[in-house]
C-alpha cells in the first residue's frame, strides 16, 4: 500500500515530512519588487513528547543569486498563517484494513521585497530532521550523539526572478494535498500536477531531495527552526538501485507533460521523492519549482484485484492467448477491442483469433457490477510472425566480430524498423549498436551474451539472445595422442567450434612425413617411428592456433598376467593383466580357445580340478600373449562335537575335524584353544566356533560350531529353620528342582517328594538333595525345633548393642497361626513399639533413638491351630 502524503510511522520520526515553497509577484517600482512567498509545511498528526509541532513561525532566508549573499533585513520571521488538517476520510471499502491517514498543513505566508537586480534571489527554509528509517536514502544520523548528528534535514526554497527574466512572473503551484493509498508492488497513479498563474507550461521530472537544517530546542515544541544557511543546498545520498531522478525504482515514472506519477509501487517502506517542475514561456526556461514529500508503502489486499500482462507486442500471430492474473472466483468480462466480448468465471489461459491486422485496446473487467469491481487494460499488436534472428562472424578477440540481422516478418502491412545490439561486454558503455549489421570488437576472450531488439512500424518488439566465446586464438581440438602398430595407418581428425557452432577456417599438418591429405581436417598417418603431428588453424578472420598429436609407434606388445596358482574351488577370480600399453586385451581358455572376457580384468569361476588361460593384447596387427595355469584344491570339511549340556561347574571335552591347523574361540573357558582337542569348562551357555585349515593348497578357513548348553546353579530350598509343636506332625516344603531326595528318612512319610510329613519328636537337621530334569543337584537344610504347644514364648530381657547376640526382643509362636498384636510399653505407659508381623521385634529404639536401660511391660496376642486367642503378658528387661 502506498501513501502518497506527507505521513510518519514512528513517533520517532522528524514532524515535517515534506513541504512546498512558492511566489507571487505583487508589486514593483523603479527599484524593487515585492512577492508573495509561501511556505506550505506538511506534519504528521501523531502527538509525543519528542516530535515537534507545526511551529508558529518560521525564518525565511533571502539571498542574492549573484554571490549567495544575505539581503537586509534577512532573515524574515513569518508567523503562521492557516493550519489545516487532512485524511483519506471514510476507509477504501474495496482494501482489505486499510490504514487510516492523517497529516498537518501549515502554511505561512509573507510579503518580502527586495532591490531589482538581474540574478534573481533564492528564498529558503530550513527544517531538521527527516525519518531515519527511509529505504532510499542513506542514514546519517547517529542515536549516541543526535546532537552533532540528528541525521538528514530538509531545504525547501524558491527562486524569485531577476531582470534576466521576467520580473512579473509568478511560480507555479502543485494543485493537491490530498491523501491517496494504492498497494504495494501493484500499478498506481496519482496526479501531482501543477498550476502556473501565468499559463506558463511545465514539464514533470523527478529530481533529488535537499538536505540541510539544524536540530530545534527540543524543549519548545513550537519552536522555530534556526534560519537557513546560503546556498549551495547538498543532494541527499540515496541507497542503489534509487537516485533521485527514481526516488520509486525502476517500475515508477512520472508522464513529463502532466505530472502523473505512475507505474508500479515499490516494495513496503518509506521513500522521499522529490517533483520539479520546469517553467517554460514561449521556449524559455523561467525556473524551476519543487515539492518534496515522504511516501510510505505498506502491504494491503484488495477485495478484488483486476490483473494481466499491460501489453502483448510479441507479433507471433492472429491468435493470441491472454493471462489473467485477477482475484480467483470471480465473473470476468473481457472486451477485445475488436467489437467481441468474452465473459467467464475462469482465470485459465486461453486464445483469442484476431480477424485481421491492427493494434487493439482490451480490457478485463472482474466484478464489474459490484461496487468493488476493477479492470485492467492492455495494448495488443496483432501482425503476423515477426522472427529475430542474428548471424555471427568472427569470435577473434583480435579482430572485429560482425552481427547480422537475419530477423523477418511475414506482414504485408508492417516492416522492421529498428535494430538495437547489446553486445554484452559488462566492461564499456559502448557496446551497443542500431544498425542490422553491426560490428564490435571485444577486448579480450570470454564469454558474452549478445542481445539483438527489434521493433517494427507498428510496434511489434520482439528480442534474440545468443551466447558466443569470444576467444585470443580459436579453440582446435585433435584426435588424443595414441598407439600405433607400425604395420598400420591412422586418420587423424581436427576440428575448431565456439558455443558449439562450427569455426570455418583452414588447417595444415606439419612434419611432412608419412601424411596424405595434409592440407585437410582428416589426413591420414602411417609413421614407422615415434612422431608428433601439429595441426595449425586458421579462421576466416586469420587468427590462428595450433594442437599437436603425439603418436606412440609400437612393434611388439608386452603384457603379462598372474603365475600359475592354486585357487579354492568355487571361488570367484578378479584376474589381472598388465601390460606397456592401453591395448585392448581378451582373455581366452585354453587349449579350447573358448572366449572367456574382455578387458584388464577377469572374472572366472574356474572349473576343477584345473584351467589354463591366455590374455591377448592387439593394436592393429600387432599383438602379444600371456598364459597362466590354475589348479583347483577343495576347501577343508570342518567338523566340530555334538552340542551338548552340562551342570553349572562341570567341564566337557570338545573335538574337531577336517583341517591341519585349529582354532576355537572364544578362549576364555578352554583349556588348549589351538587344538583339535580342548577342555571347556564355561560358566553360561557358550557358543564355540572352531575355524579350521589345512595345507593342500586351498587357503580358505571353514568353520564350524558347536553350542555348550550350560544348566545354572539348582536353588535348592529347604524351608527356613523353624520351631514345631512337640508330638505334633510337621510337614517340609522344597522348591529350586524337579526332583527331591530328604535325608536322614527319619520320621519321614516319604523321603522322595517335595513335600514329606515328620512325627519325629526332638530336633533334628534335614538336608534337602533338588535335582534339575538334566539331572543336575543342589542341596539345602532345615532345622527343626520342637516345643510344646501352642503358645508364644517371649524372653525376659534382650540387649540390643549391635553385637549379634539378644539384639531383637520379639514373641517366638508355637502352633500360632495369626499374630494379632505385639506391644511393648514403657512403666509410664508410653507405647514404645507394636507390629502384628510373624517374627518381627523391637530393636531398642524409639524415635529413632535408644531407649533408656529399664523394665518394660509386654502384651501380645494370637490365635493357635484350634482357633483359641492366646494372650500373654509381662516385663523385659532391656540392658546394654
Amino acid at each position: 500500500m502506498l501513501l502518497i502524503l506527507f505521513y510518519g510511522l514512528s513517533s520517532k520520526a522528524s514532524h515535517i515530512i515534506g513541504g512546498e515553497m512558492s511566489y507571487k509577484y505583487i508589486s514593483g517600482t523603479t527599484t524593487t519588487v515585492t512577492y508573495q512567498v509561501t511556505l506550505k509545511l506538511y506534519r504528521v498528526c501523531e502527538t509525543a513528547d519528542n516530535l515537534a509541532e507545526l511551529p508558529n513561525a518560521v525564518y525565511f532566508a533571502v539571498f542574492n543569486k549573484a554571490n549567495n549573499l544575505a539581503v537586509n533585513g534577512s532573515p524574515y520571521l513569518i508567523s503562521q498563517t492557516s493550519k489545516a488538517t487532512q485524511s483519506s476520510g471514510q476507509a477504501d471499502p474495496c482494501i482489505v484494513n486499510p490504514p487510516k491517514i492523517c497529516f498537518q498543513i501549515g502554511t505561512y505566508t509573507g510579503n518580502i521585497t527586495v532591490p531589482i537586480n538581474a540574478a534573481g534571489y533564492t528564498v529558503s527554509f530550513q527544517t531538521c530532521c527527516r525519518d531515519f528509517t527511509m529505504e532510499n536514502i542513506k542514514d546519517t544520523h547517529r542515536a549516541n550523539d543526535e546532537e552533532h548528528f540528528p541525521g538528514n534535514g530538509a531545504t525547501y526554497f524558491t527562486e524569485l526572478p531577476g531582470t534576466n527574466d521576467i520580473l512579473t512572473n509568478s511560480s507555479p503551484t502543485f494543485n493537491k494535498d490530498e491523501a491517496i493509498l494504492v498497494c504495494a508492488n501493484k500499478k498506481f497513479s496519482y496526479d501531482f500536477s501543477a498550476t502556473d498563474p501565468d499559463g506558463d507550461s511545465l514539464v514533470y521530472v523527478f529530481c533529488a531531495a535537499y538536505g540541510g537544517g539544524q536540530v530545534t530546542n527540543g524543549r519548545d515544541k513550537y519552536a522555530t527552526p534556526p534560519a537557513a544557511v546560503a546556498p549551495p543546498y547538498p543532494d541527499l545520498t540515496y541507497v542503489n538501485p534509487y537516485s533521485g531522478a527514481a526516488p520509486l525504482g525502476a517500475g515508477a515514472y512520472i508522464v513529463s507533460n502532466s505530472g502523473l506519477i505512475t507505474g508500479t509501487a515499490p516494495d513496503p517502506g518509506k521513500y522521499v521523492v522529490t517533483v520539479c517542475a520546469y517553467e517554460y514561456r514561449n521556449g524559455k526556461l523561467l525556473g524551476i519549482h519543487r515539492k518534496d514529500f515522504h511516501m510510505i508503502v505498506t502491504t494491503c489486499v484488495r477485495l478484488v484485484e483486476a490483473s494481466m500482462p499491460d501489453k502483448y507486442d510479441d507479433c507471433t500471430g492472429f491468435a493470441i492467448t491472454f493471462l489473467n492474473n485477477s482475484t480467483e472466483g470471480k465473473t470476468y468480462d473481457w472486451d477485445f477491442g475488436d467489437g467481441t466480448t468474452y465473459t467467464t468465471q475462469s482465470t485459465a489461459p486461453f486464445q483469442h483469433t484476431y480477424a485481421a491486422e491492427g493494434v487493439y485496446n482490451v480490457t478485463l473487467w472482474v466484478d464489474k457490477t459490484s461496487n468493488c469491481g476493477d479492470k485492467a487494460t492492455a495494448v495488443v499488436r496483432v501482425y503476423p510472425k515477426l522472427t529475430p534472428d542474428m548471424r555471427i562472424a568472427g569470435l577473434c578477440s583480435n579482430t572485429t566480430t560482425t552481427f547480422t540481422s537475419t530477423s523477418t516478418t511475414t506482414s504485408a502491412t508492417d516492416a522492421i524498423a529498428t535494430y538495437r545490439w547489446d553486445f554484452g561486454d559488462t566492461g564499456s558503455s559502448a557496446d551497443t549498436s542500431r544498425s542490422p549489421v553491426a560490428n564490435y570488437k571485444y577486448p579480450g576472450a570470454g564469454t558474452y551474451t549478445v542481445i539483438l531488439d527489434i521493433t517494427t512500424t507498428n510496434g511489434c518488439a520482439r528480442s534474440d539472445t545468443s551466447i558466443i566465446t569470444v576467444y585470443e586464438k580459436p579453440p582446435v581440438s585433435t584426435t588424443p595422442d595414441t598407439l600405433l602398430c607400425i604395420r598400420n595407418s591412422l586418420g587423424l581428425t581436427a576440428t575448431s567450434e565456439s558455443g558449439g557452432q562450427v569455426i570455418n577456417g583452414t588447417y595444415a599438418w606439419t612434419p611432412d612425413y608419412n601424411i596424405t591429405n595434409a592440407n585437410t581436417a582428416t589426413p591420414t598417418v602411417f609413421p614407422k617411428v615415434d612422431t608428433g603431428y601439429t595441426v595449425t588453424f586458421t579462421d576466416a578472420t586469420g587468427c590462428q592456433n595450433k594442437a599437436t598429436v603425439k603418436i606412440d609407434v609400437r612393434d611388439t606388445l608386452y603384457v603379462r598376467t598372474i603365475a600359475d596358482s592354486t585357487v579354492c574351488t568355487g571361488d570367484t577370480l578378479h584376474i589381472r593383466a598388465f601390460a606397456d600399453g592401453n591395448y585392448p586385451l581378451t582373455w581366452y581358455e585354453i587349449p579350447s580357445n573358448t572366449h572367456a572376457g574382455d578387458g584388464a580384468i577377469l572374472e572366472i569361476v574356474p572349473p576343477a580340478p584345473s584351467a589354463s588361460y591366455q590374455v591377448i593384447a592387439t593394436l592393429g596387427d600387432c599383438s602379444g600373449h600371456d598364459d597362466m595355469s590354475l589348479k583347483i584344491v577343495d576347501p577343508p570339511i570342518a567338523q566340530a562335537s555334538k552340542d551338548t549340556t552340562i551342570c553349572y561347574g562341570d567341564q566337557v571335552t570338545l573335538t574337531a575335524t577336517g583341517g591341519a591347523y585349529y582354532q576355537w574361540t572364544p578362549t576364555f573357558s578352554l583349556s588348549t584353544p589351538n587344538q583339535a582337542t580342548t577342555i571347556a569348562k564355561p560358566r553360561d551357555t557358550t557358543q564355540f566356533i572352531v575355524t579350521v585349515t589345512d595345507t593342500k593348497g586351498c587357503p580358505k578357513a571353514v568353520r564350524d560350531t558347536v553350542l555348550i548348553n550350560v544348566v545354572p546353579p539348582v536353588p535348592a530350598f529347604a524351608g527356613n529353620d523353624t520351631i514345631a509343636i512337640l508330638n505334633e506332625p510337621f510337614t517340609l516344603h522344597a522348591s529350586g528342582g524337579t526332583r527331591y531326595v530328604w535325608t536322614p528318612a527319619d520320621g519321614l512319610d516319604n523321603p522322595g517328594i517335595d513335600s514329606p510329613t515328620t512325627t519325629i519328636n526332638h530336633d533334628i537337621t534335614y538336608t534337602l538333595t533338588a535335582y534339575t530334569a538334566e539331572g543336575c543337584s543342589g542341596t539345602d537344610d532345615i532345622k527343626l525345633r520342637f516345643i510344646a504347644g501352642p503358645d508364644i514364648y517371649v524372653p525376659t530381657g534382650f540387649s540390643p548393642n549391635g553385637d549379634g547376640q539378644n539384639d531383637i526382643f520379639r514373641p517366638l509362636p508355637v502352633g500360632i497361626t495369626e499374630l494379632e498384636f505385639f506391644r511393648v510399653f514403657d512403666r509410664w505407659g508410653k507405647l514404645m513399639y507394636s507390629t502384628t508381623e510373624y517374627l518381627q521385634g523391637w530393636d531398642g529404639n524409639y524415635d529413632g533413638k535408644p531407649a533408656a536401660i529399664g523394665t518394660y511391660v509386654w502384651v501380645v496376642q494370637g490365635k493357635n491351630v484350634n482357633g483359641d486367642t492366646v494372650i500373654r503378658k509381662g516385663t523385659v528387661t532391656l540392658i546394654r
